[in-house]
């Protein structure tokens, strides 16, 4: 039974990697500085968190963790911190309404990808979620566009759907596998790049989104995947981290694994949230702190 499942979750995985299909490069992208105006493309066949959550899992995690899924339901689950989920598109329509009468404090939503890709559901998520839930924006960095114009990309899809207000919270820059199929397999494009390339492609993307907005991003991420490419490498020490880690063992430690001399603010633990009375799920994080003030980024 367990390597059926095991097998059907791979195959589920490896199919939604197929769909990934461009030319890798071993040198770092060069920005364009002639390049104003952005031709949007709507996201629809990109990984989501939990796909990327559940590779990880197959691929690092020990067998007792294959096919472990910690089942979280608000508002009784949620009594021992503060709670929050994260979306995009993949998640369709999101009743924020009821989000919030079931206790979630906060939420981030999938605002672009590389330079020129936007989630269709993140503006009427970004006006939908109520005062009583705290909510930020991040983008999905890729390896093969330079870091300043996927921040122009972000800034831009975030403007557009209102701004960035006082009480919002810090950006997010997604950091973690970035596939492309080639030669009949899946590769992650930022094994082309060394720790210093990856690190300028963050720090550009990261420097021209604080000085539009004022606040230092957070940087998302996966222990596997960070000491797999970023190594020792310790320039981006002074972003927050937010750490996806669904590991059985975790989970009973009530923490998660660390990124090398990192601590994490928020941890995401979980892609099988759930409302009470609702059957839909959704990433589930914790936040590693007493005030949702951490996570403003000021």
């Amino acid at each position: 039974m367990e390597i059926k499942m095991r097998s059907a979750l791979l195959s589920a995985v490896c199919t939604v990697l197929a769909l990934f299909a461009a030319p890798i490069s071993a040198k770092p992208p060069a920005s364009n500085p002639e390049s104003t105006q952005i031709e949007w493309i709507d996201l629809s066949n990109d990984m989501s968190r939990s796909d990327l959550a559940s590779f990880e899992v197959l691929k690092f995690g020990p067998s007792a963790d294959k096919n472990v899924r910690r089942m979280f339901i608000f508002p009784k689950d949620a009594d021992d911190g503060i709670y929050g989920i994260d979306v995009s598109h993949h998640n369709g329509v999101v009743d924020w309404q009821a989000m919030e009468k079931s206790g979630v404090k906060f939420a981030y939503m999938k605002a672009s990808q590389g330079d020129r890709f936007r989630d269709p559901r993140f503006a009427a998520n970004w006006k939908s979620t109520g005062s009583n839930i705290r909510r930020g924006a991040y983008h999905f960095l890729t390896a093969d566009k330079p870091g300043k114009d996927q921040a122009k990309a972000y800034l831009a899809v975030l403007e557009a759907a209102g701004g960035l207000m006082p009480e919002d919270l810090a950006p997010v820059v997604d950091l973690e596998w970035d596939f492309v199929k080639q030669g009949g397999k899946q590769v992650d494009r930022w094994e082309t790049l060394t720790p210093d390339q990856i690190v300028k492609v963050v720090s550009d993307f990261t420097a021209e989104v604080k000085a539009a907005t004022g606040r230092t991003p957070i940087i998302y991420t996966a222990a596997s995947w960070w000491n797999a490419r970023v190594k020792e490498n310790l320039a981006l020490k002074a972003h927050p981290h937010w750490i996806a880690d669904y590991r059985a063992l975790s989970i009973k430690n009530k923490a998660p694994q660390s990124v090398r001399q990192h601590e994490h603010l928020v941890w995401q633990f979980t892609d099988s949230g759930m409302l009470d009375g609702f059957a839909r799920r959704f990433d589930v994080n914790k936040l590693n702190a007493a005030s949702l003030d951490r996570l403003s980024g000021k």
